[in-house]
């Protein structure tokens, strides 16, 4: 009885672990789109991405000037190779699963999701994505480990949350009540890695999620942190933790209930 229970436990953890870093089921096999295919993604990049990204990728378009005082976020650069929605380390690249994901999702308030592409124009244009830095050509990024599975949303669970929200400093960019009117966002010290002014995201909004309101998403943001902004990775504060992170996502998440 108890083997079955611990490979019952395994099997979960590992269901979690696919969708928490995959995204979605389509993307767990990332089709090379290559010759005929990359010269497709760079017709779907001109056609779709270059307005916001640049002729070049580095994130300079007609788009990036309208916003009023060229505030952040801007659109990514892609030819320093510093990305924030990702499941691998900070300071790592992120997994083809990870732009295939940003690609079909969208980000609230700033990209489309580009669903309406079939998966392989979705593939091509990723591919031409990555010639911009050649970093991608020769490393080989690896997600986090996922050793613990989610925690069911409990009063109790929610409580362990906002005491770890507390410990973990968040109110100092978020606030107190989780609105993005924490002191230093209120003192304007908050820079990305540009050097331009950046607000933190008002948490009690879901739509202010920009990498996903699932609680997959918000864990993800979590452990491997948003390159470029002042948001962190806290991977090593929780180490051998990581099930208090699943009581902060809970309680992120009632916040906007």
């Amino acid at each position: 009885m108890g083997l079955m229970r611990a490979t019952v436990r395994v099997c979960v953890v590992s269901l979690v672990a696919s969708s928490l870093f995959s995204g979605s089921a389509e993307a767990l096999k990332p089709k090379e789109a290559t010759g005929q295919g990359n010269k497709k993604g760079k017709q779907i990049y001109e056609q779709s991405c270059l307005f916001c990204h640049g002729v070049n990728g580095k994130g300079d378009g007609p788009a990036a000037f309208f916003n009023a005082a060229y505030m952040a976020p801007r659109p990514t650069d892609f030819t320093v190779g510093s990305f924030k929605f990702r499941s691998t380390p900070s300071g790592e690249l992120p997994m083809d699963q990870d732009l295939f994901r940003t690609v079909t999702r969208g980000v609230p308030g700033y990209m489309p999701s580009f669903r309406s592409l079939t998966e392989q124009e979705r593939w091509s244009v990723i591919s031409y994505i990555k010639t911009f830095y050649p970093g991608f050509q020769k490393e080989k990024p690896e997600s986090i480990p996922l050793t613990v599975s989610p925690v069911p949303s409990t009063p109790e669970s929610i409580e362990r949350g906002r005491m770890a929200y507390f410990e973990s400093g968040c109110q100092g960019c978020h606030g107190d009540d989780a609105d993005g009117e924490g002191t230093l966002a209120r003192a304007k010290e908050l820079m990305d890695q540009s050097g331009l002014p950046i607000r933190p995201g008002d948490l009690t909004s879901r739509s202010s999620l920009k990498n996903g309101s699932a609680p997959q998403d918000l864990y993800r943001s979590i452990m491997t942190g948003l390159d470029g902004t002042p948001h962190p990775s806290f991977l090593g504060q929780y180490t051998n933790k990581e099930e208090e992170i699943w009581h902060l996502v809970n309680y992120l998440l009632s916040l906007s209930e």
